[in-house]
Formats: C-alpha cells, structure tokens, sequence
C-alpha cells in the first residue's frame, strides 16, 4: 500500500509538470497553460479519490497553478506562471523551515503515513529539502531574469527532474533512520 501511494504523488506530480513541457514546446503558451490547469486540477481530483482525504500540498499547488495560469492567460505573458513558481519553492523553504523552528516537522506530517523513520531522520529530510527549495526557487529567478520565457519552459522540466532525483536519493535517510518494527529495510511503512 505504501508502494502504491508513493507511485500515486509521483504520478499526480510528473503528469501535469510533462504535460506541460510538451504542450510548451508544441503549442502555444495560452494552450500550454490551459494544458497545465487541466492536469493539475485531474492530478488533485484523482489524489483526492485515490487517497480519500484532501491532500494539501496538491490543494496548494493547484492553487497557485489556477492563480498564475489565470493570470497568465489573461495577460497572455508568462511571467506570472514563473513568479509563482519561485514563490511556490520559497514559500515551501519557508514553512518547512519555520515548522523546524518552533519543532514541528512538516515533512513528518505529511510523509509519516509512507515513511516510518526517528525523528532524528525526520529533521535531516527536513533540512535537506529546504535547501533544495531556495535552490528551486533561486535557480527559478535566475532563469525568469536571464533568458526567456521559452527557455523556462525546458528549465522547468529539468528543474522539477532533479528535485525527484534528490528526492529518490533522500530514500537513503529513510532507510537509514528507519524504524525497524514499523517499516520494511527501505524505511517505507509497514505498520501504524
């Protein structure tokens, strides 16, 4: 079961992300945004279903998806898409970051259903993807204020590529800090 929830967030994040890229690189940029609001909001309505809650992160994103790509169809400029995007990986650093502070782990929040890891693990997750957030988000600005928007489209493919790269290596910390009696030898849950 956690197997197929974890191929169900790669699913509902990589079909929109590639959806869009194509649509990007074939079409034009009114098409590829209404391309990207429809995959989104599919991605979110089959999360929904799969998952039987509401998943927030996914509602997040749908919401700045809908907000941008409203913006961007209206004013027919990307910009606004690219923003939010860096707005997107900032906001994520930030409350991950905060969460930390005051010791409240978001990423356990979120994860703890498919992850059965220490609270040690936990916190090095934590702190590995608020580094690759700002950098998400750092690399996002530099790509809006030194090529064009065109030249996103192919960033951000290769961008939201990476992320899932560093993500399948930080598989590493949940084997790592797993919790032996709750969770198989990748750390991933077993039991409640």
């Amino acid at each position: 079961m956690p197997a197929r929830r974890a191929l169900l967030h790669l699913l509902t994040e990589f079909v929109p992300v590639v959806a869009f890229f194509l649509a990007g690189n074939f079409l034009s940029l009114t098409a590829a945004t209404y391309v990207l609001i429809a995959t989104t909001v599919g991605a979110l309505i089959i999360g929904l279903w799969c998952a039987g809650r509401m998943p927030v992160l996914p509602v997040v994103s749908t919401l700045f998806v809908l907000v941008s790509g409203g913006i961007t169809l209206r004013e027919h400029e990307a910009e606004a898409l690219i923003i939010a995007d860096s707005l997107y990986y900032f906001l994520l650093a930030g409350v991950v970051a905060v969460g930390l502070s005051v010791r409240f782990n978001i990423m356990q929040y979120f994860f703890d259903h498919t992850f059965a890891m220490t609270r040690e693990g936990w916190d090095v997750l934590a702190l590995r993807f608020v580094a690759i957030f700002i950098l998400a988000g750092a690399a996002n600005e530099l790509v809006r204020m030194l090529l064009t928007s065109e030249a996103w489209f192919d960033f951000r493919f290769l961008k939201v590529l990476t992320i899932t790269a560093f993500g399948i290596w930080q598989l590493k910390i949940a084997r790592d800090y797993r919790v032996p009696d709750k969770s198989n030898e990748w750390g991933l849950r077993t039991k409640e």
